[in-house]
């Protein structure tokens, strides 16, 4: 839970800013008979407030750095997937370079690159 170390004075200043906004909305409905059960509760829903925002700020952090290390798998993937169309194509080429050797044709087609350069331009 490095976040949670990281982030801890943010968490806590959550939790005692949401402490005193609740204790200022309540003051007023404080009696000798229930302080203590709606001091619990304003504890209670300042703890709830201060781990919601340590579970959205974690979840947020965790996609902020998810997202480009996705892009950069999937950046790799394609560059893999396009070395090995690229490794097909020019093992098709050679084939039929090999096919037309061995038959005694003339084999003038233009290896994969050219044809994919001519195609760029």
């Amino acid at each position: 839970m490095k976040g949670v170390r990281d982030y801890w004075i943010i968490y806590y200043l959550v939790y005692v800013v949401s402490v005193v906004v609740l204790l200022a909305l309540n003051w007023r409905n404080f009696t000798v008979d229930s302080y203590v059960y709606l001091l619990a509760a304003i504890f209670g829903a300042s703890l709830g407030i201060a781990l919601f925002v340590a579970i959205v700020s974690e979840g947020i952090g965790y996609m902020v750095l998810l997202i480009p290390r996705r892009v950069k798998e999937l950046k790799k993937q394609g560059n893999k997937e396009g070395q090995r169309e690229a490794h097909r194509k020019w093992m098709a080429w050679y084939r039929r370079q090999q096919e037309a050797l061995r038959a005694g044709l003339p084999f003038d087609e233009p290896p994969p690159s050219d044809i994919e350069e001519d195609g760029d331009e």
